[in-house]
C-alpha cells in the first residue's frame, strides 16, 4: 500500500446515502441507538461493548446490529467507525459481517485492514464513492444489496434524497397506492424496521453532513426538520449518546467528504 500525505487530515468522515466511515474523536457517549450496522475499531488498543442483558465484549473490532441500544468505551481517544444502512444490504451479508467481527482470527485481520486504510488515506481534492467500491475497500468484498419491493425502495430513495423530510406514513402510502396499514406492514417486512424509526434515523443521520459547521443549534434544528430544539436534542442524544453541543464541538476539525472519486483514489492507493 502506498502512503499518501497530500491534503492529509487525521479526522474525517466519508458519507454517502448508504455508508459512513468516521475517523475522529470518540468522546464519552452514553447509551446510543444507531439506525445502521455499526463497526467500531479503536485506533490503538481495544474497545468494550456493553448491551443490556449480554456479557460485555472487548476487542480490537466490535460490530452492533442496527437499532440495538449499546455503549462503547475505548482505550484510544480516536476511533474508526463504519456504518452500513441495513435496508441496503441483504440479511445474510449483515450477519456475516457480525460473525467476522466476532471471530478472533477474522476480527484481527479486519481491524488491521481498517487501521492500515486509515493510516494511508489521502483526502486532498477527493469527493464521493459508490457503496460497492466502499465495501471493497473496507471489507474486501462486495455486499449483496437487499432486494426490496419496488414500492418500498421508492420510499427509501425518497428519504435518501431528502433525509430531513417530514413526509408522513400516510403520504408515503398514498404515493405508492397502498392503505396506511398495508404500507406500514410492508415497510417493516421489507426493511426490518418500522417507518417512524426509519424516518427518525435518516433525519438524525443527515446531521453528520453538517457537524463541523459552527452555527446556532436552535436554528439548525429547525433547518434540519425538527419541530423544536428540545426534540432535536432528545433525538440526537438517543441516536448518538451525546448532547448536540458535544457532538458539534468534538467535530470542529472534522473533514467531511462526499462525491464519487474517493473510492477510486483509495483503490489506487492499495494497488
Amino acid at each position: 500500500m502506498r502512503r499518501c500525505t497530500s491534503g492529509r487530515s487525521d479526522r474525517f468522515m466519508l458519507i454517502s446515502s448508504e455508508r459512513v466511515f468516521y475517523a475522529g474523536l470518540h468522546g464519552k457517549p452514553s447509551v446510543r441507538t444507531l439506525g445502521a450496522l455499526a463497526i467500531c475499531v479503536p485506533v490503538h488498543g481495544t474497545a468494550r461493548l456493553e448491551i443490556a442483558g449480554q456479557a460485555p465484549r472487548i476487542g480490537e473490532i466490535l460490530a452492533v446490529p442496527a437499532y440495538l441500544p449499546h455503549t462503547i468505551t475505548s482505550e484510544s481517544r480516536e476511533i474508526l467507525g463504519l456504518l452500513i444502512e441495513p435496508e441496503s444490504v441483504c440479511d445474510q451479508d449483515l450477519l456475516e459481517i457480525i460473525r467476522q467481527c466476532n471471530d478472533p482470527v477474522a476480527a484481527g485481520q479486519l481491524a488491521a485492514r481498517f487501521r492500515e486504510i486509515y493510516a494511508t488515506m489521502a483526502l486532498g481534492g477527493t469527493s464521493g464513492f459508490t457503496s460497492a467500491d466502499f465495501d471493497q475497500i473496507f471489507l474486501n468484498r462486495r455486499l449483496k444489496p437487499r432486494d426490496l419491493d419496488t414500492r418500498i425502495s421508492t420510499v427509501v430513495s425518497r428519504f435518501q434524497a431528502k433525509p430531513s423530510s417530514s413526509i408522513s406514513g400516510e403520504n408515503c402510502a398514498g404515493d405508492v397506492k397502498l392503505s396506511l396499514s398495508r404500507f406500514l406492514h410492508l415497510f417493516k417486512d421489507e426493511t426490518g424496521m418500522n417507518f417512524k424509526t426509519f424516518r427518525a434515523w435518516k433525519r438524525g443521520r443527515n446531521i453528520l453532513h453538517h457537524v463541523n459547521v459552527e452555527r446556532n443549534l436552535a436554528h439548525f434544528a429547525l433547518d434540519a426538520g425538527y419541530p423544536d430544539s428540545t426534540h432535536f436534542s432528545h433525538s440526537l442524544r438517543r441516536i448518538y449518546g451525546l448532547k448536540p453541543s458535544a457532538l458539534f464541538s468534538g467535530s470542529r476539525r472534522l473533514q467531511i467528504i462526499n462525491g464519487r472519486d474517493v473510492a477510486n483514489d483509495l483503490i489506487g492507493m492499495q494497488a
